[in-house]
């Protein structure tokens, strides 16, 4: 992708929407607390894989004149009304009004949907902000004339999830300030820019609904507990040195490396919460029994696949594609019993942006 979205010469008095489809994305070193200062800033440096097949489409439709000069829009999901989205909605809006034109203009409608079902652990966040901004950026682009660069979406992206900023690129995305990646900062994320070895060019993901309940502590919730936790310093520092480790594994093709990087992140991720004040786990017993029986097919069968973990219950395996029917076998054999309603989905890994004629 170029550092520009590059749209078609259209009148601008009959654009009146922008339609985008953006992916979801997994977290290989885990984005987990954020700075004291500014919005959504990250306290260490994280690396994601965007999940090709899991994503959400938006549409924002131009309706009308805007007659008060703050947001006025209209919210759909999946055709419906969603009026508990709104109050988030609402203060993403204000915190990108003053670069967004449209905003102060227009009144305006968001149609959303996943192709997954909302609430399942898939980070429909990610994906939700990131098609948002896209769209917005599009219709900013029409009205003003003035391009947009994917730096300033993926600022916008994180502006509504932190972790939308990365779902930007098809390629693995880089967000935080790290001292030996080139371009690397808080306000938006990058593309890995390395060559990426073969080994890791055909990555799957399958994600195990092991359960699809609302969080018992929201990601907000969890990401400000890490103020007052006394192994947050040593977690930022360590973060910092897995990104460093797992840049040279997806260069050298070091699977090794990889595997014991990504597992590492996800137990450190859930080892911060239950080392929080107040504590919690999100983790279930048949997380666990997942996890114990990935471990035993890996030694069994040396087949690279690996867990990682959002900040939930649902693991996710990460696997190269060659190995596509083995782990399905695996997954539909031996785990499908410990997924709420047998539930799991696949899905391959790399995919930006795409607009939605």
């Amino acid at each position: 992708m170029s550092l520009s979205y590059q749209y078609s010469e259209k009148n601008r008095e009959k654009q009146v929407k922008s339609t985008f489809r953006c992916s979801s994305n997994i977290a290989l070193v885990k984005y987990w607390g954020k700075k004291p200062e500014g919005i959504q800033l990250p306290a260490n440096p994280s690396i994601s894989f965007t999940l090709k097949d899991l994503y959400t489409e938006t549409t924002v439709s131009v309706l009308g004149a805007n007659t008060s000069g703050a947001p006025e829009f209209d919210f759909l999901f999946e055709g419906q009304p969603k009026p508990s989205f709104i109050p988030k909605l609402t203060d993403f809006f204000n915190r990108i009004l003053p670069d967004y034109a449209i905003l102060r203009e227009f009144y305006l409608q968001i149609n959303t949907s996943n192709n997954f079902p909302h609430g399942t652990g898939i980070a429909s966040s990610a994906s939700g902000f990131g098609a948002l901004a896209c769209c917005l950026a599009e219709l900013e682009q029409v009205h003003t004339g003035q391009p947009v660069s994917i730096e300033k979406i993926s600022k916008t992206a994180r502006l509504g999830s932190g972790s939308a900023c990365r779902s930007m690129f098809e390629l693995p995305a880089i967000w935080g300030a790290h001292p030996l990646v080139k371009g690397s900062n808080d306000e938006y994320a990058i593309p890995f820019k390395s060559n990426i070895h073969e080994v890791f060019t055909d990555m799957m993901d399958a994600v195990l609904i092991v359960d699809a309940g609302e969080k018992s502590v929201s990601s907000t919730v969890g990401h400000g507990l890490l103020k007052g936790n006394p192994y947050a310093s040593a977690r930022y520092e360590e973060a910092t040195l897995h990104l460093t480790e797992i840049c040279t594994a997806l260069e050298t093709g070091n699977m090794t490396d990889f595997i014991r990087i990504v597992e590492q992140e996800a137990l450190q991720l859930h080892a911060m919460m239950m080392l929080s004040n107040p504590y919690f786990i999100l983790m279930r017993p048949a997380t666990l029994s997942v996890i114990e029986a990935l471990w035993a097919f890996r030694k069994e069968t040396k087949i690279p696949v690996m867990f990682t973990l959002d900040a939930g219950a649902n693991v996710h395996l990460l696997f190269p594609g060659i190995h596509n029917q083995q782990v399905k076998n695996f997954i539909e054999g031996q785990l499908l019993d410990y997924c709420q309603n047998r539930q799991y989905f696949c899905s391959a890994i790399g995919s930006a942006p795409i607009p939605i004629q």
